[in-house]
């Protein structure tokens, strides 16, 4: 049941007219499960990243080339590439170091040491931010030159990238302690590292999948991010165990169904964790455990008062439950709403 009075307190909360919008008509999906109430969100976003400035010279300059390049990596920003750049007609193939298949989009896959043995002065495009660093190295190994390799990330600057941070509102400091709750392969502390020029005092990653871990830790190294803690546990109310699902991807999640990937983990409250540390800025995304990761940070929210980022679409409750909770421990938030996918997820509330 959908508490009146607490919805009425959450919009009055609500501090720019972008985000009433937002949050009405999530809360409209959200009850009745028509994703029409939602679609203007979702063409709006597709719409900003298409006119995104990057992304529009990135498109000039690989339409304008005299040959055919290469996408290197056949995953889902080398296929996005693909699609919104001309197609079959503007690309030679891809390149992958561990191709699925001979074919992909209709072009040909290539696995990248065949390419690299048989390298013939071709231009090379890049659309994986996550993965950018290490191919892009790879590459100069190989003795691919630098002009041959093209930085095609802008899709994801314009789209991904922008998720948790790119509020108009927010602001940095030097002394900022980031927790990146639900930290997948780290680029959203990456992107917070960036935000403050490199400058600040600490991060902590929450991240109990050993596989996220792993690639976390890659990006990090390959970026050079320092001041930071890895732990190895899920967000929650309090110490415990329980059953998780480690799919080694950004949907590993807290769960009861078991599974092949299923094994215990061990959760645990920020407050518990971090046992007064100051905390600047926290983001959550967490597959559905933002209800129960926020009960367990309500003292360094009463204490603190750090920016929150939290996702508020895992469950149709999330959009009224979550924002009534901080309300509930500080009533002096000013909240904002956001969307970031060409679907119906990546919702966003921050809270300032």
């Amino acid at each position: 049941m959908v508490d009146q009075k607490n919805i009425s307190r959450i919009y009055g909360a609500i501090s720019d007219e972008v985000s009433r919008k937002v949050f009405c008509s999530r809360l409209l999906y959200s009850l009745t499960g028509d994703q029409s109430l939602i679609q203007w969100m979702m063409d709006d976003f597709v719409r900003d990243a298409e006119n995104d400035v990057k992304w529009l010279a990135l498109k000039r300059r690989i339409l304008n080339l005299t040959e055919k390049p290469y996408i290197f990596g056949m995953g889902a920003y080398g296929k996005i590439l693909c699609d919104k750049v001309g197609g079959t007609d503007t690309w030679r193939g891809f390149i992958d170091n561990s191709p699925m298949s001979d074919v992909c989009m209709g072009l040909p896959v290539i696995k990248a040491s065949d390419f690299l043995k048989n390298y013939s002065g071709e231009k090379i495009a890049l659309p994986s931010k996550a993965f950018l660093f290490e191919m892009r190295e790879q590459l100069l190994d190989a003795g691919i030159p630098e002009e041959c390799i093209i930085d095609a990330t802008a899709w994801y600057d314009a789209t991904e990238g922008r998720q948790y941070f790119d509020l108009p509102y927010l602001t940095y400091g030097e002394d900022e302690v980031f927790v990146d709750g639900g930290s997948c392969d780290g680029m959203s502390s990456v992107r917070f590292a960036e935000q403050c020029h490199g400058k600040y005092e600490k991060i902590y990653c929450f991240e109990p999948d050993r596989k996220n871990i792993a690639r976390l830790k890659q990006n990090f190294q390959s970026r050079n991010i320092g001041n930071y803690e890895i732990i190895d546990k899920g967000l929650w109310n309090e110490r415990q165990e329980l059953t998780f699902a480690a799919n080694g991807a950004a949907n590993s999640r807290i769960t009861e169904a078991g599974g092949d990937n299923a094994e215990k983990i061990e959760v645990t409250s920020l407050d518990e964790m971090l046992r007064g540390q100051r905390v600047s800025f926290i983001k959550m995304d967490i597959e559905g455990a933002e209800y129960k990761a926020l009960q367990g940070a309500q003292k360094i929210i009463v204490d603190h008062k750090p920016k929150l980022a939290i996702c508020v679409y895992h469950k149709p409750q999330d959009i009224w439950e979550l924002p009534g909770a901080i309300l509930d421990m500080r009533s002096d938030y000013k909240l904002y709403f956001r969307h970031y996918s060409s679907r119906n997820i990546e919702t966003i509330m921050y809270a300032l």
